[in-house]
């Protein structure tokens, strides 16, 4: 089998041959007999269970980074697989011997799912949590867990509002290395445009969310103004939709959101649509909470069904490891590390 992990050392080695077991554990899975939820068993499908290869193998990558990063041996790893979904990060993490794994996730239907799929496979993972950032870490602070990781995959772009996403671990996690991994990279041309498209779509739906939640909540308002002030507050989760709609009746300006770009969200609980920000952007909100910041190129899968994908996830994986400053420019991907205060770095 190919390699998870390109290391060699011990952690390298207890990684691969896990990711390995785990492989095994899925590919024999019957995911249509596992009772998954309708949106579950089609997201496990499409999502993970079809590149099972590559789902373990980024997952072994964050893991190898972060334990790697806080200097600590496994079996002394305490470690929240954030926003984990139905993903393989948080088995594996159980299967490597970290001493305490939590998985989170902000809805209940996720969590049952991911307790079918550990189930299935005999692992015990310590502790599930359902509950937003700021539920989840007072949570942890009544159980008296501290977190040595909190690692997530493809969820950073969602956060309504990172820099306090960054502050309230700052406060209540204040050792914790945050790692996550997200397609939102905004120094790949190609990602970029991808996102832009998907945003300009998307926005079409969301604008008009916001057009009969204004006409809903000020009928008094003209047609043209609602129209005006859907497009003005695009980006806008519904209490800052509120906010700024009545700001306006009052003095006829709207408050600044801050960055956009073409990000947009769902206005109903505040979910960016793959929040696109500048690397700035990033180490800005990191050090807003007193957080270093470090971004560093991922990888291309090299295990697609067609082996022209595979060539090009060679080449560009290739390219990447020769100069990573530049390999950001082709990375499907991005890490996103956030430092506590002891071990601020800049990249």
């Amino acid at each position: 089998m190919d390699r998870f992990v390109p290391h060699t050392d011990n952690l390298g080695q207890l990684l691969q041959a896990k990711a390995e077991q785990l492989f095994t554990l899925m590919k024999n899975i019957d995911v249509e007999r596992l009772g998954l939820s309708e949106h579950g068993n089609i997201y496990f499908l499409g999502s993970h269970f079809k590149r099972m290869f590559f789902s373990i193998q980024t997952s072994a990558h964050l893991l190898y980074n972060s334990i790697q990063l806080s200097k600590k041996d496994v079996k002394d790893i305490v470690i929240m697989d954030y926003g984990a979904g139905i993903g393989s990060l948080y088995i594996l993490a159980k299967m490597i011997g970290c001493k305490q794994v939590i998985y989170n996730d902000i809805l209940e239907e996720w969590k049952q799912n991911a307790l079918l799929i550990a189930n299935a496979i005999h692992i015990d993972v310590d502790d599930y949590i359902v509950g937003n950032i700021d539920d989840t870490l007072k949570i942890l602070e009544q159980k008296g867990v501290k977190c040595d990781i909190i690692t997530s995959r493809n969820v950073v772009e969602h956060i309504y509002r990172l820099a306090d996403f960054y502050k309230i671990i700052a406060q209540y996690q204040p050792q914790a290395i945050v790692y996550s991994s997200t397609t939102a990279s905004f120094n790949n041309p190609a990602t970029n445009i991808q996102h832009v498209l998907h945003h300009r779509k998307i926005e079409k739906i969301y604008v008009a969310q916001r057009i009969k939640f204004i006409e809903e909540h000020f009928p008094k308002l003209t047609d043209n103004t609602i129209k005006l002030l859907a497009k003005k507050t695009r980006g806008y989760e519904k209490n800052d939709l509120l906010y700024a709609v009545n700001q306006f009746n009052k003095d006829g300006s709207i408050p600044a959101k801050g960055y956009y770009y073409t990000n947009t969200c769902y206005m109903e609980y505040g979910v960016w649509a793959e929040n696109l920000l500048p690397f700035l952007i990033h180490k800005q909100m990191a050090q807003s909470a007193g957080m270093g910041l470090m971004i560093k190129p991922g990888f291309w899968d090299t295990h697609y069904t067609k082996p022209w994908k595979n060539k090009m996830g060679s080449f560009f994986n290739a390219f990447i490891s020769v100069n990573p400053s530049i390999g950001f420019l082709v990375a499907p991907f991005i890490y996103i590390i956030a430092l506590p205060n002891k071990e601020k770095k800049q990249s």
